[in-house]
């Protein structure tokens, strides 16, 4: 009786607002028919709708032309949807986590630079704090929209995209009702607006301001070799920027809110252009959200970050939200405003963000893996051929990462089409000051095209405990296919636990005879594949034979301490 009286006691009040008849009259609803739904303005429906809420009912009204008003019980809610204010935060965290790791790899590919402290730093400078705000001045935009049509503003759902460039975007996330569809409308548009202009900033700062370079610079190398600019400033930035880019970080930011953007104006559920088109066309918006649905499937079959949208989607809902107001549509300047979408989601979108530039050139190196000894200040020399695989003549340059000193030499510059050349690439590794394992990446650059190559250097120390015949380092000269012996000896007190390497280049073949068994081997490797024990006092007797030339040929057996014994067989 209470709730029967609740509703008459609305139906009472509202009666003196506008004139109405009532249907379907029970204790938690009716049905208000108007009789002259042109009095019922939005304004006019504020204010029915404020009064409805204080005896606890909402209201909303048939589709445009109708003239019935439905009355309902409110029903709270704690959340939307499977996202609580917690998996809003984990997945908040969640997002700045993927966009730190995202901004540090760039940063680490494009300088170089092995000071863990320094890219940590870099990166939150100028890529996470430029996502941060660009994601605030599009959750900015939108609480000004709703703010202004005195609605509540809920923290939004926020997209990692920890595959891909970090974060993928923000949805609104609300229990609040929208009252009209204008109100839907701004709550679209302006994030868009703001995310828009405040990531071009960035792109433009970046691009005009900071140090950058283009990835035909030999210098830079990204996580991408092509990095494919938004329809719009490969459009109207053709001339300044080119469509192969290596942007530095603060630009990338820009890059990345510019194409988050694109993709939250898609007509989809929940997302900015799902509110808008379900404002201007609420009943093709469901249609119009499965046509975006099928798009980004198919975009996610050549780039895989795509489908985390089509997840969230389906998980918050494809259909977008009513307005509580309808019985009157949007004028035609506000339904003009789906041309700016439609500019975001062209101009905006990049499809296949980044791309894999088929090569031009072939980079082989002689050998992987070199010896030195501590302490001597010996550089190394690697020898690398570069073939060319294009129709033109191609002028490789090189970077070592990480960063160290380097000379190359060569007897041509250039390579004539279809030719190749060797370049000598000698490594500061003299300047080496402990003992180890040492690895460097040496990259060649011929256009947008790169290519790369790991390097191993292992540093030991001479050891007076260990010797190939009486001797450490071992200097021994052969001939090609003749066996060259020699024996190990350990002569310490015990026994030791010993590993034996040979250094030579990649193509070398070789046979190893010790104890009765004979192996083969090809190019640089650990002879045995396992640490053998060797006793004070007892010489392992060895034999190795050259199945194909080379110069010379280094034979190391060393400790788990890199205390080894050397052998340099030169071979004529």
């Amino acid at each position: 009786m209470e709730k029967e009286n609740d509703i008459r006691e609305f139906l009472r009040e509202a009666s003196s607002l506008t004139s109405f008849s009532t249907e379907d009259l029970e204790a938690d609803s009716a049905v208000i028919v108007l009789k002259n739904p042109s009095e019922m303005d939005i304004d006019a429906f504020r204010e029915l709708h404020a009064r409805a809420s204080r005896y606890g009912f909402d209201i909303f009204t048939g589709p445009e032309g109708s003239s019935r008003i439905y009355v309902s019980r409110k029903v709270e809610r704690t959340r939307t949807g499977p996202f609580s204010l917690r998996i809003k935060a984990i997945l908040a965290l969640a997002a700045i986590i993927s966009t730190f790791y995202v901004g540090y790899e760039y940063e680490l590919a494009y300088s170089h630079s092995s000071n863990f402290a320094y890219l940590l730093s870099y990166a939150a400078v100028f890529f996470v704090s430029p996502i941060i705000v660009i994601i605030l001045a599009r959750e900015t935009g939108r609480y000004i929209a709703m703010k202004t049509d005195g609605m509540h503003y809920s923290f939004p759902i926020i997209l990692p995209d920890p595959i891909g460039v970090g974060i993928i975007g923000s949805v609104i996330s609300q229990k609040q009702a929208f009252v009209s569809r204008k109100s839907m409308l701004k709550s679209g548009v302006y994030p868009l607006v703001f995310g828009f202009g405040v990531s071009t900033f960035f792109l433009l700062v970046g691009l005009f301001v900071l140090p950058g370079i283009s990835s035909y610079a030999p210098s830079v190398s990204t996580p991408i070799t092509k990095l494919s600019l938004p329809l719009f400033f490969s459009l109207v930035l053709s001339r300044l920027v080119p469509q192969s880019v290596a942007l530095n970080l603060l630009s990338y930011a820009g890059w990345v809110g510019i194409v988050m953007n694109s993709f939250n104006a898609l007509p989809l559920g929940y997302l900015d252009g799902g509110l808008i088109f379900s404002s201007i066309s609420p009943n093709y918006s469901r249609v119009l959200s499965y046509a975006s649905i099928v798009a980004l499937i198919g975009l996610s079959l050549v780039y895989a970050s795509w489908f985390i949208l089509v997840i969230f989607a389906l998980l918050i809902g494809l259909q977008g939200p009513s307005a509580l107001y309808s019985l009157r549509g949007l004028s035609r300047k506000n339904k003009a405003i789906i041309l700016l979408v439609l500019f975001f989601i062209i101009g905006g979108i990049v499809p296949i963000p980044f791309h894999i530039s088929p090569s031009n050139f072939s980079m082989t190196p002689y050998q992987d893996s070199y010896v030195i000894v501590n302490g001597t200040n010996a550089n190394i020399s690697v020898n690398i051929r570069i073939s060319d695989l294009s129709g033109a003549v191609l002028a490789p340059a090189f970077s070592v990462s990480p960063s160290t000193g380097f000379t190359i030499s060569s007897n041509s510059s250039s390579i004539s089409a279809g030719g190749s050349a060797v370049f000598r690439i000698l490594l500061d590794t003299g300047s080496l000051s402990s003992t180890g394992y040492y690895h460097y990446n040496i990259t060649a650059y011929s256009g947008s095209a790169v290519q790369s190559t790991e390097i191993t250097v292992l540093s030991v120390n001479e050891s007076k405990q260990l010797s190939f015949s009486d001797s450490n380092p071992l200097m021994l000269k052969g001939s090609h296919k003749d066996p060259v012996n020699m024996s190990f000896l350990y002569s310490s007190i015990g026994e030791k636990n010993i590993t034996l390497f040979s250094f030579a280049p990649d193509n070398f073949s070789y046979s190893v005879s010790l104890e009765n068994l004979t192996l083969q081997y090809t190019g640089p490797t650990e002879i045995l594949s396992s640490p053998f024990i060797v006793k004070s006092g007892n010489p392992m007797l060895l034999s190795f034979t050259a199945i194909t030339k080379v110069g010379n040929w280094e034979i190391v057996a060393m400790t788990s301490s890199y205390n080894a014994a050397i052998a340099v067989i030169t071979l004529s």
